[in-house]
Parts: C-alpha cells; sequence; structure tokens
C-alpha cells in the first residue's frame, strides 16, 4: 500500500468505513442499471468530510495533502468501486497555481474551486484534443467523459487557428448540450458534451497543451492507485472464492493451477503499486521523470486490474456471469477506467514520448532515504577511481584462475575501501551500514564489467546466517576473511533427489566422537554447489533424524571444503559455465561447534539462507544478464523492414513491459529492505523479483537476438554475459536456482494469499518409510 503517515492514515481509515458502508452490492447493482447514474447523496457526504478539497493547497483553501491524499482515497474507491468525481478538483486547482486566468478570468475560476471544494458544484475533464475554439466560442463535440452528465463545469482543451488554450465551460449554458450515454459501467455519470458557441473561461494560454497533458498525467497516476486497489479487491474476491467451493471433493483453491492464477494477479498488482509509488515520489521531488513513471503506472495498472478482474470471473465459473455475481462490478470497472483516460495503446505511446524528452537529462535515481543521495555519490567516485583497472577489456582473455585471483584483489580492494559486505557489522569487517546503502553501492557496480560473482555467496548469503548462529570465536575469525576474499564459501542444499523439495535431503549426518572431541559423520551426495571447486568453507542441509518427519529431521553445519573425505567434481553446464559442481561426502567429521542452529532445527535456518539468496544482489536487475537500458540503445540502432526497431510496436510493448518490472522491482526491493534494515523478516519481494527476472533475462535476451537477425546466432568465446546477447540468453538458472516459477507461485498462493498447501503424501510421515 502506499506510504502515507498519521494525518493520511486517519483519512484512509475514515475512508475505509464510509465506503464499505456505502459498498452495498444491492445498490452498488441499482447504478449499474441505470445509464448515467451518480449518486448526489453519497458527493453531499463526502464533501461534508472535506474530501473535494483534501489534495488542494493550503494557499488555496484545501488541506494541502496533495496528489498523494488523493492517491488515499483512490484506493479505497477501487477497493469498493464508488465513483466520485475528487480528480477534476485538484486538476483544476493545479491549473490555478501555474497559470493565471486570463481577460479578467481570476475572480470567476476562484469562485468555481471553493463550489468545488465545498461540494456544490461538479466538474469533468474532456480527454480530447479535437474541440475548437472559434472568435472566442467553443465548439465540437466530446468523448463519452466520466461525470460529464452531472457536472457543472468541465475542463477542456481547444485550439485557435494559431495556438491551443485551456478552458472552463459552463455546462448549464444554452450553447452545451448533454447526451447520457448507456456504458459498460453506468456508475460514472458518463455523456457526451456538445459545444454551439458556448462562452468560456480562459484558464491558460501559454504552455497550455503542457498544462493540460500534465492534468492527464497526474490523473494517470492517481487512478493508476485507484486501479491496483481494484485489482487487488477482485483477487481477495476470487481468493476468498476459492477457499470456499468445494470441487472434486476438494477446496477449488487446492488446484495448482487455481493457485497459481492468483498468484499471477498478486504480482501483477505488487508491480504496478511499485511504479505508481516511484512515480508519486519523483511528482513529490519534482524529477521530470514522474511523466514516464506515470506513464507506465497507467499501463502496469490497466493491465493487472483487467488481469485480475478477468481472472476472477473465470474462477467464479458460471455464477461469476450473472448478474447477482460479485465479480461483474471490478470486471466492468477495470474495463471502463482502462479507457476514459486513454487506452493502454495511447499511453504507451505516451510513455515513449516522455521517454525521448528526457533522454538529454541525466537522471538520479530515487533514493528512500535523504542521506543516500550523497552515499551514492561517494560510492560512483571511488568506483571511477578504482573499478576500471579490474573490469571490462582488463578482464578479457584471461584464464579462470587468473579472473578469480583478480577478483581476489577487486573484493580487498572493497574491503579497504568499506564498500565489501556494506549491511554486515563493521567489528566482522562489513560497513555497519544498511541493506538500502548496500543496494546503491551495487546498483553503481553493476556498471562495471567487475569479477564479483566469485564472492556472492560468500559475503551476500551466507555471512549474515553464519553471523547470526556461528560461535562468536568462529565469527572474528572467518567472517573477516570472506568479506575480504581470502576465502571463499559455497552453499551445499541441493541433492539428486532434492531440489526444489529442500526437506527432501538425504546427506546423512551421525553423532560421532573423534580423538574426544565430539561431532558428526556426514555421507553422501550434493549437487549444483556453485563454487565449490575453489571452496574454502561450505554451507551444509543435511539429514541428522530420519524417524520423524522430513521438515524435523534436518541439521545445518558449515565444513571446511579441504576435510578428508570431500571431493568435488565440477558439472558442465550447456554454456560452458564454470560455477557448478557435485559434492561427495564420506565419512566427513565436522565438530559439533560448527553446527549452525539445534539439532533437528536445520530447515528454519535453510528458509532463512533461501530468503536471503532470493533478496540478496538482486539490485541486479537482470540477473547477470544485459541491462534494460542497453536493450533500448540496441532497439534504437537496430532496423526492422527498413525503420528504426524502437518504432515497432511489439518491440516498443515489451521493453515497456520490462520498464514496468523493472521500475515496479525497484519499489518492490526498497520497500522490503526498508523493512528487513527495521528489523522484519524478508517478505514475499523476494519471491516476486526472483519470478519476475528470471523471466525477463531470457524473454529480453530473446528480442535483442531477434534484432540481430542471422548474426544473432554468434557465441563470442570471449563473451560476457553483460555485454552479450547471446550469452545473456543462453542461461536458464535465474528461473530455476532458488525455486523455479512453480515453486514461487506456490508460495506466493500459500504463504502469502492463504491457500491451501498441494496435497502432499508424505506430510507428517517418517522419513525413513519414503521413498
Amino acid at each position: 500500500m502506499i506510504a502515507i503517515n498519521e494525518d493520511l492514515q486517519a483519512i484512509q481509515d475514515q475512508a475505509a468505513r464510509f465506503l464499505s458502508e456505502r459498498a452495498d452490492p444491492e445498490y452498488l447493482k441499482t447504478l449499474l442499471d441505470r445509464p448515467a447514474s451518480f449518486d448526489a447523496e453519497n458527493w453531499q457526504r463526502v464533501a461534508e468530510l472535506g474530501w473535494p478539497m483534501l489534495a488542494v493547497d493550503d494557499s488555496q483553501g484545501g488541506l494541502g495533502l496533495g496528489l498523494r491524499g488523493l492517491a488515499v482515497l483512490a484506493q479505497e474507491m477501487g477497493r469498493t468501486t464508488i465513483s466520485l468525481p475528487l480528480l477534476p478538483v485538484y486538476q483544476l486547482a493545479q491549473i490555478i497555481r501555474h497559470a493565471a486566468a486570463v481577460n479578467g478570468g481570476e475572480s470567476a475560476v476562484a469562485e468555481v474551486l471553493e463550489q468545488l471544494m465545498a461540494g456544490s458544484s461538479i466538474c469533468c475533464f474532456v480527454n480530447d484534443s479535437s474541440l475548437a475554439l472559434v472568435q472566442g466560442k467553443l465548439q465540437g463535440r466530446t468523448p463519452v467523459t466520466a461525470f460529464a452528465a452531472v457536472a457543472d463545469y468541465a475542463i477542456v482543451l481547444a485550439s485557435t487557428a494559431e495556438q491551443q488554450e485551456l478552458l472552463l465551460v459552463a455546462l448549464n449554458d444554452p450553447a452545451v448540450a448533454r447526451e447520457e450515454t448507456a456504458a459498460i459501467d453506468q456508475a460514472r455519470a458518463q455523456a457526451r458534451l456538445a459545444f454551439s458557441a458556448a462562452p468560456v473561461i480562459v484558464l491558460a494560454t501559454d504552455n497550455a497543451a503542457g498544462l493540460y497533458d500534465d492534468c492527464l498525467a497526474s490523473a494517470a497516476l492517481v487512478t493508476a492507485f485507484e486501479q491496483s486497489s481494484g485489482a487487488e479487491a477482485a483477487m481477495l474476491l476470487a481468493r476468498d472464492y476459492a477457499l470456499e467451493r468445494k470441487v472434486f471433493g476438494q477446496t477449488l483453491g487446492a488446484l495448482q493451477a487455481i493457485k497459481h492464477k492468483i498468484a499471477d494477479m498478486y504480482w501483477r498488482i505488487e508491480l504496478a503499486r511499485g511504479c505508481a509509488d516511484d512515480a508519486l515520489l519523483a511528482f513529490e521531488a519534482g524529477d521530470d521523470s514522474w511523466r514516464e513513471l506515470a506513464a507506465a503506472s497507467r499501463v502496469a495498472a490497466i493491465e493487472a486490474y483487467e488481469f485480475s478482474a478477468r481472472e476472477c470471473m473465470q474462477t467464479f465459473g458460471g455464477l461469476g456471469s450473472t448478474w447477482e455475481g460479485l465479480p461483474q462490478h471490478h470486471y466492468r470497472r477495470s474495463r471502463v477506467l482502462a479507457l476514459e483516460l486513454g487506452s493502454r495503446l495511447q499511453w504507451r505511446e505516451n510513455f515513449y514520448r516522455y521517454r525521448q524528452s528526457g533522454q538529454d537529462q541525466a537522471r538520479e535515481p530515487l533514493e528512500a532515504l535523504p542521506e543516500l543521495r550523497a552515499y551514492r555519490q561517494r560510492a560512483r567516485a571511488w568506483l571511477a577511481e578504482n573499478a576500471p583497472a579490474y573490469s571490462g577489456a582488463v578482464r578479457r582473455g584471461l584464464s579462470f584462475a587468473e579472473d578469480l585471483a583478480l577478483g581476489r584483489k577487486w573484493q580487498a580492494k572493497k574491503a579497504e575501501g568499506g564498500f565489501a559486505c556494506i549491511n554486515l557489522p563493521a567489528e566482522y569487517g562489513g560497513a555497519g551500514l544498511t541493506e538500502l546503502h548496500k543496494i546503491v553501492f551495487g546498483e553503481e557496480e553493476l556498471k562495471y564489467q567487475l569479477p564479483t560473482e566469485y564472492f556472492v555467496i560468500s559475503t551476500a548469503q551466507l555471512m549474515a546466517i553464519f553471523l547470526r548462529y556461528a560461535p562468536e570465536a568462529a565469527r572474528r575469525e572467518l567472517a573477516p576473511k570472506a568479506i575480504r576474499g581470502e576465502q571463499i564459501w559455497c552453499q551445499m542444499f541441493s541433492e539428486p533427489g532434492a531440489g526444489s523439495d529442500l526437506a527432501a535431503v538425504r546427506l546423512k549426518a551421525e553423532r560421532h566422537v573423534r580423538d574426544g572431541v565430539e561431532g558428526w559423520l556426514l555421507n553422501g551426495q550434493k549437487l549444483w554447489t556453485s563454487w565449490a571447486q575453489v571452496a574454502d568453507w561450505g554451507f551444509i542441509v543435511a539429514r541428522s533424524n530420519s524417524d520423524g518427519p522430513k521438515h524435523a529431521g534436518i541439521t545445518c553445519f558449515y565444513a571446511d571444503m579441504h576435510s578428508q573425505g570431500i571431493s568435488v567434481r565440477p558439472i558442465r553446464r550447456m554454456a560452458g559455465h564454470d560455477d557448478v559442481n557435485e559434492v561427495f561426502f564420506d565419512n566427513v567429521f565436522i565438530p559439533d561447534s560448527q553446527r549452525l542452529g539445534d539439532e533437528g532445527r536445520g530447515f528454519a535456518v535453510a528458509m532463512e539462507m533461501l530468503m536471503i539468496e532470493r533478496v540478496a544482489g538482486v539490485y541486479d536487475e537482470s540477473i547477470g544478464g544485459v541491462s534494460l537500458d542497453t536493450l533500448f540503445k540496441h532497439a534504437e540502432e537496430s532496423e526492422v523492414a527498413g525503420a528504426a526497431a524502437i518504432a515497432d510496436g511489439e518491440i516498443r510493448a515489451t521493453l515497456l513491459e520490462a520498464y514496468i518490472e523493472r521500475q515496479g522491482l525497484r519499489s518492490i526491493y526498497r520497500r522490503g529492505m526498508a523493512a528487513v534494515g527495521n528489523g522484519k523478516e524478508p517478505g514475499p519481494e523476494a519471491s516476486i523479483r526472483k519470478l519476475i527476472m528470471g523471466r525477463a533475462r531470457q524473454r529480453l535476451g530473446a528480442l535483442a537476438l531477434d534484432l540481430m537477425g542471422p548474426d544473432g546466432v554468434e557465441m563470442d568465446p570471449q563473451g560476457d554475459f553483460r555485454t552479450d546477447f547471446a550469452w545473456s540468453w543462453i542461461d536458464p538458472a535465474g528461473r530455476i536456482a532458488g525455486g523455479t516459477d512453480e515453486v514461487l507461485l506456490n508460495t506466493i498462493a500459500e504463504r502469502v494469499l492463504g491457500l491451501p498447501q498441494d496435497h502432499r503424501p508424505d506430510k507428517n510421515k517418517p522419513f525413513k518409510e519414503l521413498n
């Protein structure tokens, strides 16, 4: 949900109570059943609550809570499908602030704004630029416009022979005719307006089109919050029905297809909200990128709401298609909101127009905390001075051993500069800063092709768990060596029979005493272990008890990878990577002091580790592949059928989808890491990011190769994943390691949305009885 202070929280609570009382399904159906419906009583009641003036600047007599305040109300309107003409009040106020009315209209406009804030008058905003201003009088006919059937005034853009002008029109004038319109969703007082030499008040002549465009963009942004909240309501409606309905002798929500459908609703909603959150932050910061972000938010919210509403109806089956069924409200509203401000096709083009206009501007990332801006500048300066000696062309042609040696030097250099393990305590060699500081440095570091891959597991994943569970002496001895890159750690989870089903591990750990030291003997095999061939230490998940349920008999350890009885066998992957291995344990002795966590409680420790794995390093939005900015440039420089590839509709849609994913995930990740920094456990944002980014890397890699044509088949033996499209595309590991797409969708459905777990025949059975 949108970030709000105490004042806005009180308003949100008030809005939720009030609108929930009004959103009786039978009442909503009466609105749907007649054209141009509008609840005047409801409007008067919200006017008494001060909602029309809530977003207007306090210097204009409003409450001064701005676009964020309006977004809070929009969320509640979206949830309940109640329609209120609040946006035009804010739009008129913004026009007044940025352009004084001409021809002596200032007092008249100010009076209209007072009426709108009091709720005694209603205004609509016309999304049309084809109207004409002839000898100072308005001519033309508008498209279907929300609230035009009941509005007293309309904000319009019209053209003279010389320029465009922004106008306010009184709709009770005899020169204005209304045509009430039967509509898909009739609860929004829709009508067409016809102007036959109608008198106007000129609001703006200079930059009238720009002001109008900003009104439209701000409306798109606020509506994105309304749509996202409507999408969530449709998702919860589907979920609740799936929990209640019985089919084939079981709950409908136990069917994996239903679970994945509802999980797909969830991540789409979170992406749309993430985009809208970023756009709102940019708007409040005065950053011109807010328009580009608002356009992306509009497209993301349209797709999220329509998908959720459509699939909610599908989940209900035949009931969903009836007049009595609840899904119709969101199904209708999702389509109407997708059209009133212009379709997704129009907003896709708006996005590229805004992006093109801002290409010459250096845009800094939005920061969650003010101090991060200075930290980013410091990190950027340090990297500019130090990174070139370790990256790019310097690495080309190096052997594996030489590149690893260079990586160790770079890791040591970072430690020396205070940029290694930024979020870990300084007493163990980290920088003692926050997860957000780590993100900032990671984003800047990714601009270089540095040999960091060897240390991600050690520093970004394992050290946090190691420092939580290992004895203090071990922490002080081993953590600094890992952080400086002197030692490398590997993580041993998977086995031939235990991949996504981690609790099925069979590597056996038995109590044993050797030379008077209590410990464990380990026997078995691990699989897909990255960097085991160069690792000094390893994190191990082992089976310590087979008598109880499989989750209850797991214990975690760390082991010296040079111990007698450990052997490593490399696995050649399809792209020729040198990173993964099989690891075999033959009577390997591990002292009990190297146990991490309580005996038999290792599954919980492993889950902590897995959540960190899904979060760690995923400020890398391409999961090691070519960046989105590089792909945009590639499309601008390539041709399709003799024209610039970036002009092709399919390519534009694919790139915009990727942009939405990037911006949404950035916002989700910042929010999640801020929560972790406040002592909370990682949330579903980790699963969402991994799910989306793994798919995106393959999809965008394929698009990049498509643009190359026949030359796309070439794979440079010295190619790099971050600069070579073929290498970026070919590796599917981003969708597999740490949980496949299907496992992640189940995780979201079951652990976030509360849907039933899949049927598991092995549940609560002793592990020794399982095949």
